[in-house]
């Protein structure tokens, strides 16, 4: 298996320690942060930054563009993963699924002006053969797609929609 990765990135309007706060904490922040790609979210230990342990089971398909809409195609393929959860310096998070080679690394940095730039770098193994040469770009897409709604969830957590 070959090694892929995706990555998303946003800049969000809170100090890096605040957002990096409301990432580590997977008991009542994550959870709002989740998309309709994740499914049956679980806490098994702790719940707050190192040495947690999360369960979900993350469904990725193909994503196409149309007309300016996300529209999904084909089927949506499910990862269970069980993540344990590093703090290996200050301001990033590491998810590490113990079934898999998944790793996603949060990177949480200031960005002046009380905001806080946000990445997260996804990695794990891909498909291999001719047709995993095929599904590559395809999943890499669907899984930077993902992170980039879980960002955009987190960015409207520290800024609530007007009314």
């Amino acid at each position: 298996m070959a090694p892929l990765t995706a990555s998303a990135m946003a800049m969000v309007n809170g100090s890096a320690e605040q957002v990096r706060e409301a990432l580590a904490d997977y008991q009542t922040v994550r959870p709002k942060l989740l998309t309709e790609n994740f499914d049956d979210y679980q806490v098994r230990v702790g719940g707050h930054g190192a040495g947690t342990e999360v369960r979900w089971t993350v469904l990725v398909g193909e994503v196409r563009s149309w007309y300016g809409r996300r529209v999904r195609r084909g089927k949506r393929v499910p990862w269970e993963c069980v993540m344990a959860v590093e703090e290996p310096e200050e301001g990033q998070l590491v998810e590490r699924d113990t079934r898999s080679a998944l790793v996603a690394t949060w990177t949480v940095r200031p960005a002046g002006d009380g905001r806080a730039a946000v990445r997260v770098l996804v990695s794990w193994e891909g498909p291999d053969g001719p047709r995993g040469l095929l599904r590559r770009p395809r999943q890499r897409l669907a899984v930077r797609t993902i992170y980039e709604d879980v960002l955009t969830r987190l960015h409207e957590y520290f800024e609530p929609a007007r009314t």
